[in-house]
């Protein structure tokens, strides 16, 4: 019989730092392997890392590309091909739910019970510390909340109340192309993207608020400090980039406040952006309620209209008139813009499709110059055209929810309490499965009497 000896004090301590050290990441592990199982049920692409789930799957494509800039709806798309139209992806530690069901998406949209994940939405309450949207349409999250919210807007945007503004839109488009012609001289090269930014800035400008920002946003009249004046030219454009780096940065609001790392210059350029969005929206709106007060001449505008249904309602005072007038821009011109921009490069693509668009012009507006609002309607050609632009480049990529409580059921899957559900829309519209030939561009898919 063997006997063992004193065991030595450095094995001791030794022993003791290895499971101390081990405990935490063993404990790590099994949470990391709990949150694989609660979502094992649901299809899902093979994960390049336990821990880092399928962000390696995206430096991988990424490097592919040379990378160049990854299009997420690409990689849904791909996905999509691989392990159908629902599957759950792996961020980290984080679970992300995509669907591509229309099915899923008109379940989701009727439920009151499903709202936008708050987390998500906070980016946009604020860029770089600075207020920027606030608690707008489009970050209240809480679906009970907002609902009563977008009633209030229900009326302004009408179709039958937005004919009404046509001659504003027709004042507009007259501008800018009287801007056009100065340099049409068959060798000069308009930034086309540039000028749809700036028409769409009048649009909402002169529709919204019967303002000219043009003269406001001025980089003397504002006093920015960082901000350069070509950077002037597009205020919400800037603001948002500030906003999509703190989607894809979390460590950028905590530079800002220390300012001793990387891009302290840049936050700030952001933060002077929104702040003085929303100088400009609240001098706006203090002079128009101060006009209908006193009896002074009230212009037939959006903003007027909002007036008028927000003053029945005590929840909406002021910084929400702001908050509302800053989502007003960043929503309508730089999709607009995009939406444009994307439909004059369809267009030039595809001569015959300018062809009938300009015989059916010729055919409804004859030799008048102006759109009048009973001309919308018999543009159907038109209109297909646009839609036709939508379904390929959508302004909104993707629409995101939470799981309610107890979670809810899509295409036959549980999809757990609380977790975020993306619907793609970008991938949805060039799918094989619900569009024939969906990379070809072709507006008379939208022909009713035609199948898509």
């Amino acid at each position: 019989m063997y006997m063992l000896g004193p065991i030595p004090l450095w094995a001791l301590y030794g022993g003791s730092s290895v499971l101390l050290l081990a405990t935490p990441i063993l404990l790590f592990s099994l949470y990391v392997a709990h949150i694989h199982w609660k979502y094992s049920h649901i299809p899902s692409p093979k994960r390049a890392s336990f821990f880092l789930g399928h962000i390696p799957d995206f430096v991988a494509m990424k490097k592919q590309r040379q990378n160049e800039f990854l299009p997420l709806a690409d990689v849904v798309l791909k996905w999509t091909a691989e392990v159908g139209n629902l599957f759950v992806i792996f961020i980290g530690l984080r679970p992300f739910v995509i669907s591509n069901n229309p099915e899923d998406i008109k379940l989701v949209a009727a439920d009151e019970g499903i709202s936008k994940p708050s987390s998500f939405y906070k980016h946009l309450a604020s860029v770089a510390g600075q207020r920027f949207m606030g608690s707008s349409l489009l970050t209240i999250a809480d679906y009970p909340t907002w609902k009563p919210r977008r009633k209030l807007y229900d009326h302004t945007f009408k179709r039958s109340s937005l004919k009404e503004l046509v001659p504003q839109f027709n004042e507009c488009v007259a501008a800018f192309l009287d801007n056009l012609r100065l340099h049409a001289d068959g060798m000069t090269e308009v930034p086309m993207k540039e000028a749809f930014h700036n028409l769409t800035l009048s649009f909402i400008s002169k529709v919204g608020f019967s303002s000219d920002f043009n003269q406001l946003w001025d980089c003397k009249s504002l006093g920015l400090k960082y901000a350069t004046e070509s950077k002037l030219s597009c205020l919400a454009s800037i603001s948002f980039v500030g906003v999509q780096r703190q989607i894809s940065d979390p460590l950028f609001k905590a530079r800002e406040e220390c300012l001793c790392l990387l891009h302290p210059l840049e936050a700030r350029v952001y933060r002077e952006c929104a702040a003085s969005m929303g100088r400009i929206g609240r001098d706006c709106i203090e002079k128009r309620i101060k006009a209908v007060t006193t009896g002074g001449e009230v212009p037939n505008d959006i903003l007027t209209q909002i007036l008028q249904i927000s003053c029945t309602d005590t929840s909406v005072d002021m910084e929400t008139l702001v908050d509302d007038f800053v989502t007003f821009y960043v929503a309508g011109q730089e999709t607009t813009a995009n939406a444009l921009s994307f439909a004059v490069i369809l267009i030039h693509q595809h001569p015959e499709v300018l062809d009938k668009l300009l015989s059916e012009i010729e055919d409804v507006l004859g030799d008048r110059k102006e759109v009048t609002g009973d001309d919308l309607d018999k543009l159907k050609y038109t209109e297909q055209v646009i839609q036709e632009v939508l379904r390929m480049y959508p302004t909104v990529i993707r629409m995101i929810k939470e799981s309610p409580r107890g979670g809810l059921e899509l295409s036959g899957y549980h999809i757990p309490e609380g977790a975020s559900i993306s619907f793609f829309t970008a991938v949805m519209s060039r799918n094989p499965a619900f569009f024939n030939d969906p990379d070809t561009f072709d507006p008379s898919r939208f022909d009713v009497d035609k199948p898509r």
